[in-house]
């Protein structure tokens, strides 16, 4: 078992306290379909207040999970960010994949068809 021990830096425990913040796998699952903006991806995940959804972005841009790049094409409307996974955010794509295949082996029935946002 790997665990944090008298301070010794465990990868686990840290990936860990990075991806149990509420709304940060529900931002990472939605981008793995493409690039999008703010608004678009507030809709995508669906009951995240913005001020929350603009806190998660700036960490995940911190840790260079995903890139924010601004909209050139805005003609005359304020300029528009777009988010995108960086390589090591589309990893996580084996970690969403991960999640299903147990949520699916694991969870009733009942449970898995409940309706779910993204």
């Amino acid at each position: 078992m790997i665990q944090e021990q008298h301070g010794t830096f465990c990868p686990v425990y840290r990936a860990i306290g990075v991806l149990q913040e509420k709304w940060v796998l529900h931002i990472v699952r939605s981008l793995l379909g493409g690039p999008k903006g703010f608004n678009e991806l507030s809709r995508a995940i669906g009951g995240c207040n913005s001020a929350t959804l603009t806190q998660r972005l700036e960490g995940l841009e911190h840790l260079g999970i995903i890139s924010k790049a601004t909209d050139q094409e805005a003609q005359g409307k304020l300029a528009r960010s777009i988010y995108t996974l960086t390589p090591a955010g589309q990893e996580l794509q084996q970690v969403i994949d991960a999640i299903g295949n147990w949520a699916e082996a694991h969870l009733s029935e009942e449970v898995i068809k409940t309706p779910c946002a993204g």
